[in-house]
């Protein structure tokens, strides 16, 4: 082989790594998948909003119609902060009566440590009795607007990813349509 031949045999191939040349993906199927992230989207965002509801209801509920009980602390211990250098609150478990029902749960909205024994006033959920919150707390607390913020802005970016991935779709299919017509 002369050095024009080989020239010739590396300039005509084409530069690929091993292996055949990659096959590239077609609209249709970033279409379908775009489709169903926003579905994942919009389940999360109504997920979102029920949660936000839900959590205003439970701060009705409990300033409302709470039932007020005597919490004995049967054990507390402090949580730390991420670098775990400072503290971040306590997790403190209490024992109570609901109806002739004894319950043992964690007291919530709690940020003092409390020895064995004391006595904390706390505020029952009517309708989920093994949940309770520091009486203080409670009367601190009241239900929000502010709670849909973040779910209300999840959807306006629902609406504009939507109407993107539905203009892009249009934009293809009438680019297809254009090329099609150029063959024929």
């Amino acid at each position: 082989m002369t050095e024009g031949n080989l020239t010739n045999i590396v300039n005509t191939t084409r530069p690929s790594l091993r292996g055949p040349d990659a096959r590239s993906i077609n609209g249709r199927f970033w279409f379908v998948t775009g489709a169903l992230l926003l579905v994942i989207f919009a389940l999360i965002i109504v997920v979102s909003f029920i949660s936000a509801t839900n959590d205003n209801a439970r701060i009705d509920r409990l300033k409302n119609h709470g039932v007020s009980v005597a919490v004995t602390v049967t054990s507390c211990v402090g949580n730390i902060g991420g670098s775990g250098s400072n503290a971040a609150g306590y997790t403190c478990r209490g024992s109570y009566r609901v109806n002739g029902v004894r319950y043992l749960e964690i007291i919530g909205s709690k940020t003092t440590l409390s020895i064995t024994g004391t006595k904390e006033r706390a505020v029952v959920d009517p309708a989920r009795p093994s949940t309770i919150e520091l009486a203080s707390a409670v009367q601190t607390s009241s239900s929000s607007s502010s709670v849909y913020l973040v779910p209300s802005l999840l959807a306006l970016s629902f609406v504009v990813l939507t109407l993107a991935l539905l203009r892009r779709r249009r934009s293809s299919l009438t680019r297809a349509n254009v090329i099609e017509l150029d063959r024929g």
